[in-house]
């Protein structure tokens, strides 16, 4: 090879790489655009929608109110012995807390009779949890329900 054809072959790599380096250059500017743009998007939903309970994310606790706890006849001859507590929202007056006397009576409601199988599984304790505490929010219409909490669970 010649040293004009060596010269003409570097000067043609040299003008070549700024031409790839800047194209590569460019690629990771608009994949790391697009990453946080989609990370955006992501982020923005989440805290606009809400929580599966039907309270909103950005609910705050209020206060807690404790249930006493109570015995209830489960079918089969068994005995559920449950302890609760109610976290209302900060909705709720935290001078003068709602009475937990109607929740009291909705446990017993909800329990009483039922088969004690289902509920000594997690999946049976979990679906009891979320319709006990749909049945609970609904005598507490003014002060908003953020969780009901089971602070004792025993199955004789």
């Amino acid at each position: 090879m010649s040293p004009a054809a060596a010269t003409a072959t570097t000067e043609a790599a040299q003008t070549a790489k700024p031409k790839k380096g800047k194209k590569r250059k460019i690629l990771i500017i608009l994949l790391a655009v697009a990453v946080l743009a989609g990370g955006y998007v992501v982020m923005g939903k989440k805290s606009h929608h809400p929580a599966k309970t039907g309270a909103a994310v950005q609910e705050k606790p209020g206060p807690l109110v404790a249930v006493d706890a109570v015995t209830v006849n489960l079918a089969g001859g068994h005995y559920l012995r449950i302890g609760l507590a109610l976290q209302f929202t900060t909705k709720t007056s935290k001078t003068q807390p709602p009475d937990p006397a109607p929740a009291t009576d909705v446990v017993i409601q909800y329990f009483t009779g039922k088969d004690p199988g289902p509920l000594q599984t997690p999946a049976g304790l979990k679906q009891a949890k979320e319709e006990l505490t749909k049945a609970i929010a609904q005598v507490y219409p003014k002060d908003p329900i953020l969780e009901v909490l089971f602070t004792s669970f025993v199955i004789q």
